[in-house]
């Protein structure tokens, strides 16, 4: 349930090799692919050994604020869910960002996720070369190309998906009764992530929710994280599973995709 959330469906199908730990900058064996999908926009991009390829992929949230930078490689060795202490650096320093490593559903694919600030993404543009640093695990360096045009690419993307989900749809009169729900009762204690209460983590997440025209959840994106990827991706696996909202209505009464903020989801270990 938790693996989906994070990688694009079409991610397994651009990893397809063992994966190892590389000594030396990867090199990309491909162009970069960039994916206009209904909730997300990807741009992935193969490396290494085409028989055996790492694949790196960048995924942009839809208000624009965050990104995820996401490697994976052919499932290899099973693992439960883990977070690790890793950076991403583009030349100009570390940035810290706790790493969120899982096997996608069907096993196929294994999987490191970072996220960062649309800030610390903005150093790309000029950057030659990303380094991946995760603790007690794989060091990566890709060599990258052409940040400028994919990182515009996916702000492009991204635009059109506001769009479509009428993310100012009250501000322009698209959306007049807006979407509702209540999201209260759909979280219990059992929901607790068990990492999480290893490690004694807690905090207040808020979500960005993409509500279709029969009143589910098509995606969830985190606006404020609470600091455990951990919690803020099993908030999204509830949401999208059982949530269920009113749809929006246009002017005519006809209900139409919206997007919702959702208020700060809590995480507390009640001590």
């Amino acid at each position: 349930m938790l693996g989906r959330l994070f990688i694009p469906f079409f991610f397994a199908t651009l990893c397809m090799g063992s994966g190892v730990a590389w000594a030396e900058p990867l090199h990309p064996s491909g162009a970069w692919d960039l994916n206009y999908e209904e909730t997300q926009c990807v741009a992935a991009r193969k490396y290494g050994n085409p028989a055996d390829p790492v694949t790196l992929a960048i995924r942009q949230s839809p208000n624009g604020e965050t990104y995820e930078i996401l490697v994976g490689w052919k499932h290899r060795v099973s693992e439960p869910l883990t977070e690790e202490d890793s950076t991403v650096d583009f030349g100009n320093g570390p940035i810290t960002a706790l790493a969120l490593f899982y096997e996608t559903a069907a096993k196929t694919v294994d999987v490191h996720s970072f996220r960062i600030s649309a800030a610390d993404m903005a150093q790309a543009r000029s950057a030659s070369r990303l380094a991946v640093r995760i603790s007690g695990s794989a060091d990566l360096t890709f060599d990258l190309a052409s940040m400028p045009q994919v990182l515009e690419g996916l702000q492009t993307c991204t635009e059109n998906l506001k769009q479509y989900w009428n993310m100012s749809g009250e501000k322009d009169g698209r959306v007049t009764t807006p979407a509702r729900g209540d999201l209260r009762s759909i979280f219990s204690s059992d929901d607790y992530p068990r990492l999480a209460l290893r490690r004694g983590q807690a905090g207040a997440g808020q979500y960005l929710l993409l509500v279709d025209e029969t009143g589910k959840v098509a995606g969830c994106q985190v606006l404020l994280a609470t600091g455990a990827p951990v919690l803020d991706t099993m908030a999204c696996s509830i949401i999208e599973d059982r949530a269920k909202f009113t749809p929006a209505r246009d002017r005519n009464g006809k209900p139409v995709r919206s997007t919702v903020v959702t208020p700060r989801i809590i995480w507390s270990l009640g001590r």
